[in-house]
């Protein structure tokens, strides 16, 4: 059985409108062994699961969350 290589990533999605008003965040995660492949995964994911990205006065900010994930699906920050 050959095992394909993975890294989870795991976005902060932040939906602004134009004058700044900001919605409420939500995470996206990839498993792309590549960054541009996973932020671009990330990108199409994230506009899949807000309504907002059909507007155009709404922008989605996509940043790099550092955190692990835990058996039980939560998230913690760690340092390194």
């Amino acid at each position: 059985m050959i095992m394909k290589k993975t890294k989870l990533r795991i976005w902060r999605v932040v939906p602004t409108n134009q004058i700044g008003v900001q919605a409420p965040y939500f995470f996206v995660e990839t498993t792309n062994l590549t960054r541009e492949k996973a932020e671009i995964q990330a990108r199409i994911d994230a506009s899949k699961r807000t309504g907002l990205s059909r507007y155009e006065s709404w922008n989605l900010t996509i940043e790099k969350f550092h955190c692990r994930k835990d058996g039980f699906g939560r998230y913690f920050k760690y340092h390194q």
